[in-house]
């Protein structure tokens, strides 16, 4: 048994992450910033011991890492409509930097530092567990800059002798215990939930892999346990399912047994300025990237962490039947 700090768990990849470790009889702390919110509650309810706190408070991020045998980091300000460098900032970098260090200060238990591959350069070749950063800097977009400074800071401190593995996850959806989170608008879950209620708006034109939030916290917790110091890994479902939004939202309807299809904005309307405000620059700025065949190349990973992604259509089914149960749709 081992004890186990989980930040961002109240997101949909660390409320999995945190029920996967409790499944396995691991002990898990979370640090949340409203601890009396539902979704916390939830936390609870698991058997998560939920510590009160933000991770852009170095005091807080300690009071939490002091004992634990390793540490997985989620938490992060998304790529939403609205956000910007400035507050992107404080969560996604000074936060992983107290994240970072407070773990080193811990003892310097392994910690799983999640990225986003949107700073790699994946324009030459497949996304894969060594793309190379992305020298000409193509998205500037907050949630892509900031994360890139994280990474640049947990591979700078990798260099420096601490104990540091990453982790790229894809657009995860599906079940989560904490609810609130898990249909928070905009996200995969809520896309999936309103394409089948015939309400969704067009999509990016963009090529995405969904993957199930219960892979991604597979390879979190595979990655603590089996990683490598300094080494990246993929939770990005199978490369034969990358598709763009629109068709997998269609998918989803297919799987559901309804008759709502969802559009494409058109590539042409891509700089539009309303388009540009609804969706978010680092929406636009995927969309306008042209991507290799195929998309993504997770066969390191699968072959190091013993990861067998789950099929779409199975994955579509798992959601959609736990939406159904709770009134999503």
């Amino acid at each position: 048994m081992k004890t186990v700090l989980v930040t961002g768990a109240t997101g949909m990849i660390g409320a999995n992450v945190c029920k996967q470790l409790i499944n396995q009889g691991d002990r898990v702390r979370a640090i949340a910033r409203k601890p009396e919110a539902q979704d916390a509650i939830a936390l609870r309810h698991l058997g998560v011991d939920v510590f009160p706190g933000d991770i852009v408070d170095l005091d807080a991020v300690l009071s939490a890492t002091e004992g634990v045998d390793g540490v997985i980091h989620s938490a992060a300000l998304r790529g939403v409509p609205g956000a910007t460098i400035a507050n992107s900032l404080p969560p996604n970098v000074i936060g992983t930097i107290n994240v970072l260090t407070a773990a080193w200060m811990a003892g310097g238990p392994p910690v799983v530092q999640l990225l986003t591959s949107t700073f790699f350069n994946t324009w030459d070749a497949p996304r894969s567990e060594v793309s190379p950063l992305d020298l000409l800097f193509r998205n500037k977009d907050p949630y892509s800059v900031t994360k890139r400074l994280a990474y640049l800071e947990g591979f700078a401190r990798v260099d420096a002798g601490q104990d540091i593995r990453f982790m790229s996850p894809g657009a995860a959806y599906g079940p989560s215990p904490c609810l609130e989170n898990a249909m928070l608008h905009p996200n995969f879950n809520t896309h999936i939930a309103m394409a089948i209620r015939g309400e969704v708006d067009p999509q990016m034109p963009m090529l995405v892999p969904y993957v199930l939030a219960d892979d991604c916290a597979y390879v979190c917790i595979a990655a603590l346990e089996k990683g490598v110091a300094g080494e990246r890994y993929l939770g990005m479902g199978r490369a034969r399912d990358v598709d763009t939004i629109a068709h997998i939202l269609n998918r989803a309807c297919e799987v559901a047994g309804v008759s709502h299809r969802t559009q494409e904005v058109s590539r042409d309307q891509l700089d539009d300025p309303a388009v540009v405000a609804k969706y978010g620059t680092t929406m636009i700025s995927l969309a306008k990237a042209a991507y290799p065949q195929p998309y993504v190349d997770s066969r390191v990973t699968e072959a190091q962490l013993d990861y067998v992604p789950t099929p779409l259509d199975d994955g579509l089914a798992i959601a959609i039947e736990w939406m159904r149960r709770h009134a999503f749709i």
